[in-house]
């Protein structure tokens, strides 16, 4: 497993290698060690990972990602098990990396990596912490399902934009109220979202502290210096596609200013 928490992580030695059984078993049982998964992700053809959200289905189909990804430096914010960061490489991304900032999401990741031969990188850290100076440029962002669970989302907006050198596609919760139509708003929930699920039961969420509607979305991206916003979706909530003011090939991070310096 590589664990990377803001530094280049050591590949521990294994006697289960790739295509054996003693490896899929080996995945198999840190599959099953863990309590929880978000993501659905076929690992093996008979093995798919135990999550409460399929991607496949729900998501990929309306949030945007170009058929071809080819040579594309791609970064994924908030990936939890990397289903798009592993989608994106499969598509042709040249590079992937990925961020989380909770330490078992990356931890599945990791799982996932290994039994699927992936080359992405997952870094455990905060959007708060992006810049160019350690994590380089990237000509196409994943930003979804990140927004609502930020305190300081434009905070957030800006150092997105201070890494994008293409396009950045993201995805949020909204809610929409007819007596505000046309008027750019976000409800706050100070102490966390309130909701009753598919089931009737009143649950709630701590994560959760800002609903924006599309108007206030599109608004966010665009005071922040994003450019040519346009909605790719509503059947997903919503999903965004824009571009960074300034179009340019990405950069790969100085080896000289990495992250620890």
């Amino acid at each position: 497993m590589i664990l990377k928490i803001g530094r280049p992580g050591v590949r521990r030695p294994t006697t289960a290698y790739r295509g054996s059984e003693s490896f899929r078993e080996h995945i198999c049982s840190r599959v099953a060690a863990e309590d929880y998964w978000f993501h659905k992700i076929q690992l093996f053809p008979d093995l798919i990972t135990p999550g409460w959200s399929d991607p496949l289905i729900d998501k990929l189909p309306h949030f945007g990602l170009p058929a071809d990804l080819t040579g594309r430096r791609v970064l994924d914010i908030g990936t939890a098990e990397g289903f798009f960061a592993f989608e994106a490489e499969r598509r042709g991304a040249e590079e992937v990396v990925a961020i989380d900032s909770a330490p078992d999401s990356v931890r599945r990741f990791n799982i996932c990596r290994d039994a699927l031969g992936s080359k992405a990188t997952a870094y455990l850290t905060s959007v708060y912490d992006l810049n160019p100076r350690t994590y380089g440029t990237f000509d196409m962002v994943f930003f979804f399902g990140v927004l609502y669970h930020l305190r300081n989302p434009l905070l957030a907006l800006e150092k997105v934009l201070s890494v994008s050198c293409g396009t950045v596609l993201m995805q949020t919760a909204t809610r929409e109220e007819p007596s505000v139509k046309g008027t750019p708003i976000a409800w706050f929930h100070p102490l966390g979202l309130e909701y009753v699920d598919h089931h009737g039961t009143t649950r709630y969420d701590p994560t959760v502290f800002w609903i924006p509607n599309a108007e206030c979305a599109i608004g966010m991206l665009r005071s922040v210096g994003f450019e040519n916003i346009e909605i790719v979706s509503r059947e997903a909530d919503l999903a965004l596609r824009a571009s960074a003011p300034t179009s340019a090939p990405p950069k790969k991070p100085d080896p000289g200013a990495a992250p620890w310096s």
